[in-house]
Parts: structure tokens; C-alpha cells; sequence
């Protein structure tokens, strides 16, 4: 939320926060401006003021669309700068600083985004060389600001995840349909492939206003026990074997996401993926009817792995280099980025806590490759007000699609 922005800059007596975007939209970037469709710009954040948006002339109709205070790059001397400095390290070292003291920042700004590594160390010193404090701190105050969801936010996401529940719907759909073959599945008169459902996937996700940011996951046997085996297209899909789909689209105008994931299996369980499936399900509903806001995200991956050190399986706690049974973490934060804060890493260092306004994944998995076996269950989850978690899925968590 905006106004945590505000408290983590008085708590690091931070007087602003610069946000370059060139080309490629930067979550951070997209958060402050409201989505600003501009591809350059300087979102500036000055404690205790709402966000200041600097755009380029051909963008300026664009910019003035998000609501927020607007300027042009030409009224900090943008033009002269660049044609009379030597680099672009020391183009960008004056422009900033005129940006700064004209918007009356005092001594101490952190820049985040996506400038090239090279450059902000450049523009770091050269702000320095010039009066300013660059602040140096480990954590991405803006990223940490983005955690708690404002209820336009939770929105967003909620409707991503519904258009993202209708996609595995027409998966489920195609694998109800299919007949079961020699060792295959067959739909429409042809051998099912794995690469048929990915088109359908991706074909349905832009026909819902998102677009993939990576390639969904969608496999099966082998391939589904190693968790981000995106799957081989060609593969015949073939009965009897888990199919996992892990599907994270986002909005195409808004840039959240949403992330779900389903194991499905298509004729006659096996005995083996049926009680895999069922531990994994107990372990979603345990850490589902735990969490609550105010305490440790931590606490429910060690809650997780107790639970499935009790039924005998591995986990990345027990054995860190384990390929088999519970070989990740139990979830993560999701919003302008698919993985965002909290964290629920068991690391020592990690003091993320749950809290209102959280939207957070649950998604336990057991993997057994060499059995062809792997089995994963994911929501997408809101804390609300009252502490408690919601799911934002709708969709039955079995295995018969």
C-alpha cells in the first residue's frame, strides 16, 4: 500500500524514490503510476506526496490519463543535459539532480527499477559527487510497499483469476471428452498431445484480455515430478498418468497475475497417485485452515514439512538436496510480479509475516520422477479483514478433471 511506501521512507529518512522505465514496463514503475502506458518515463515519490509522473511530449495525453500529477522531461532542461553531457551516466547525474532539487528533495534518495547495473552505479556516485545520499539498503522498499493489496488491487486479481479458472476449464473440458485409446488419449479423431492443450491454453488466455508471461506448465509422468518441467509438446497425453497444469497469467491492462495449479488424471487411479494426491490435498487444507494474519509465513512451510516428515516423505528441510516428495516451498506472495512478498523460505533471515491485505499462493506438491509421479495443488489466496484467508479459485482440487 501507498501509505506503507510512506512509513518505510520515514523510518530510512528517505526524502524520495526514483523509478526510471525505459521500454519494458518495471513493476515498481507500473505500481506508482497506475499502470501509466507510456514506454519511458520517471516515477518520482516524495515522502508524504502522492507519486509525480515525468513524461516524455509524445506520451504527455498518456501520462495526464493516469490521474496523477504530470511533468515533461523538458521542464528539468532534459534536452540540453543530454547534448552537452559527456556519458549517459553523467546526462542522467544532472537530470536527476535537477529533478530533485526542483521537486525541493532534501539529501537522501533510493533509486529502483530497471536501469542497467553499470549506470546506477554511475548515476549513484555521480548523485553522491554532487550532495545526495544514495540510500544502499538490501530491500526494495517499493516491492516491500506492493505486499498488502489495496481493495482496487484484490479486484484486479480476483478478476484475472476468474477469466484464469474459465482457461483450465477448457482443459478440463478436452480431457473429459477424450476417449482412452491404446496408451493414449484420443479427442477428435487424433492422439492427444500435450502441445495440443498448450495451444488451447494460450489460445484461450488471450482470448481473456491476459497474456502468458512465461510458458505455462503443463505436463505429465516424469516431466510433472520436477515442478517446473514445462512439459514436452509433443508428448502423447496418456491415461492413468498425473497431468500437472500450473497456470500464471496476467492481465494484459493491468499487469497482475494470478496463479492456480491442478493435477488431473484421465482414466482408472493408480492406488499410488490416489493417497500422493490425498496427502498433498491434507496438507493444502492444514495450511489453508491455519494461516492467519500475524504471524511468520515461515511458520506454515515448517507446519507443512512436519506434516509430510510425518507420512514418511522427504522434504527440502529434512534432506535441502532432495529430489524427491516436498522439494519446494509452500507459497509466495503474487501481484504485479507472479512471485512477490511474503516469503514463506524457512531461511533464518526471513522475518516476512502474514497480513491483511496479502494476496498469497498455498500450493504443497510431492514429486517422485522416477515413478512418474508428481502432484501439486495451488490457489490463489486474499488475507482479508477479519485475519483470516479466502481462496480466489472456485475449482474442484481432484484429480478427475
Amino acid at each position: 500500500m501507498l501509505s506503507d511506501l510512506d512509513d518505510m521512507m520515514r523510518e530510512r529518512e528517505l526524502d524520495a524514490i526514483l523509478v526510471p522505465m525505459h521500454e519494458a514496463m518495471h513493476p515498481s514503475f507500473r505500481w506508482l503510476t497506475r499502470g501509466a502506458k507510456v514506454t519511458r518515463g520517471y516515477a518520482v515519490k516524495l515522502a508524504g506526496r502522492d507519486p509525480l509522473l515525468i513524461s516524455y511530449p509524445m506520451e504527455r495525453d498518456e501520462a495526464s490519463a493516469t490521474g496523477l500529477a504530470t511533468r515533461l522531461i523538458h521542464d528539468f532542461g532534459y534536452d540540453a543535459t543530454f547534448k552537452s553531457a559527456p556519458n549517459a551516466v553523467e546526462a542522467y547525474v544532472a537530470f536527476f539532480d535537477a529533478v530533485l532539487r526542483d521537486l525541493g528533495a532534501k539529501s537522501t534518495v533510493a533509486i529502483v527499477g530497471n536501469l542497467p547495473f553499470p549506470l546506477y552505479l554511475g548515476i549513484a556516485e555521480g548523485l553522491e559527487g554532487r550532495g545526495w545520499r544514495v540510500w544502499r539498503g538490501s530491500d526494495d522498499l517499493v516491492q516491500l510497499a506492493r505486499k498488502r493489496k489495496e481493495p482496487w488491487e484484490v479486484e484486479a486479481i480476483r478478476s484475472a483469476g476468474e477469466r484464469t479458472e474459465q482457461v483450465v476449464d477448457r482443459v478440463r473440458e478436452v480431457l473429459r471428452n477424450a476417449t482412452i485409446g491404446d496408451r493414449q488419449l484420443i479427442h477428435d479423431g487424433r492422439p492427444l498431445t500435450l502441445g495440443d492443450l498448450k495451444r488451447l491454453v494460450s489460445h484461450e488466455i488471450a482470448a481473456r484480455g491476459m497474456v502468458e508471461d512465461h510458458d505455462t506448465i503443463l505436463s505429465q509422468g516424469r516431466d510433472a515430478g520436477i515442478p517446473h518441467s514445462r512439459g514436452d509438446a509433443d508428448a502423447i497425453v496418456r491415461p492413468s498418468v498425473p497431468i500437472v497444469l500450473d497456470i500464471f497469467p496476467a492481465d494484459r491492462a493491468t499487469g497482475y497475475f494470478f496463479d492456480l495449479t491442478r493435477t488431473f488424471c484421465v482414466g482408472p487411479i493408480p492406488d499410488e497417485l490416489h493417497r500422493i494426491h490425498a496427502d498433498v490435498l491434507e496438507a493444502f487444507e492444514l495450511a489453508r485452515s491455519e494461516m492467519h494474519a500475524g504471524t511468520f509465513a515461515s511458520s506454515y512451510q515448517a507446519l507443512v514439512c512436519d506434516f509430510f516428515e510425518k507420512r514418511g516423505y522427504a522434504t527440502t528441510r529434512s534432506n535441502p538436496a532432495t529430489l524427491e516428495g516436498y522439494v519446494h516451498s509452500l507459497g509466495h506472495g503474487v501481484g504485479l510480479d507472479v512471485h512477490e512478498k511474503p516469503s514463506f523460505s524457512l531461511s533464518p533471515s526471513n522475518g516476512d509475516e502474514i497480513e491483511r491485505g496479502d494476496i498469497v499462493t498455498i500450493e504443497p506438491g510431492l514429486y517422485f520422477p522416477d515413478r512418474e509421479i508428481g502432484v501439486r495443488i495451488e490457489d490463489t489466496l486474499v488475507v482479508g479483514d477479519d485475519g483470516r484467508v479466502e481462496t480466489l479459485c472456485r475449482s474442484d482440487r481432484g484429480l478427475v478433471p
